[in-house]
């Protein structure tokens, strides 16, 4: 992965190894045979590094037998609800949970945003997503900023609603994210949470009824 950023001393070695098929271990004074093949992925032009003088033209050659260019995130909308689902069904799995799912608004909010670091971007903020929010239904306020902010449709929705309300919905997705990661940072304990937040338990409590929000630790 990103043999871009490989340096020009590695380089050497991994195209010795690519020409000889043969390897040494650190440490180890015997060369092995081997018989593999290399798949290498990168974000950068390699041609252009190339004429740059900062990847080798020898190496290039060996690794790009065969090229297979995938378009950026942001020019596959399709694919973007099924990596999403994916990746949340991976956490939910793992941690042996019901699948949790989109709503309709959240799966628009992903599919209008850029995408700017690409996959890993999108399982950095669903990884975030999943731990902050509990609910079999994840939302559209339960999506972090970046994905809000890129969103002009979901800021005209609060726009052209009445100050009181819109207010109100801010705060609510605002409550509900706080407590949510406050809670899980104080392993659930609701006592030390309250503690944290300067806040008593019937107010926890009351948030927890609130958002319905279930946790086993509840001392």
């Amino acid at each position: 992965d990103e043999v871009a950023e490989l340096t020009p001393s590695l380089q050497v070695k991994l195209l010795r190894m690519i020409e000889d098929k043969k390897i040494r271990r650190v440490g180890g004074e015997k060369e092995i045979q081997i018989d593999v093949r290399i798949i290498s992925a990168t974000n950068k032009n390699l041609e252009k590094a190339v004429s740059n003088d900062i990847f080798r033209e020898d190496l290039y050659y060996r690794l790009s037998t065969i090229q297979i260019t995938v378009p950026p995130l942001r020019e596959r909308k399709e694919d973007i609800i099924l990596l999403a689902n994916h990746i949340i069904e991976s956490y939910c799995r793992k941690d042996d949970v019901p699948i949790r799912r989109f709503s309709s608004e959240a799966e628009e909010i992903m599919q209008e945003y850029s995408w700017p670091g690409n996959v890993r971007e999108l399982q950095n903020i669903l990884g975030r997503t999943y731990y902050l929010c509990s609910k079999d239904v994840i939302e559209s306020k339960d999506l972090p900023i970046p994905l809000l902010e890129n969103n002009s449709a979901l800021y005209n929705d609060y726009l052209n609603l009445k100050y009181k309300e819109a207010k109100n919905k801010v705060i609510e997705g605002f409550e509900e994210k706080y407590l949510l990661y406050n809670l899980k940072n104080n392993n659930g304990n609701i006592t030390k949470t309250a503690e944290k937040c300067g806040m008593d338990r019937r107010t926890i409590h009351r948030l927890l009824k609130l958002f319905n929000i279930i946790y086993k630790n509840d001392e």
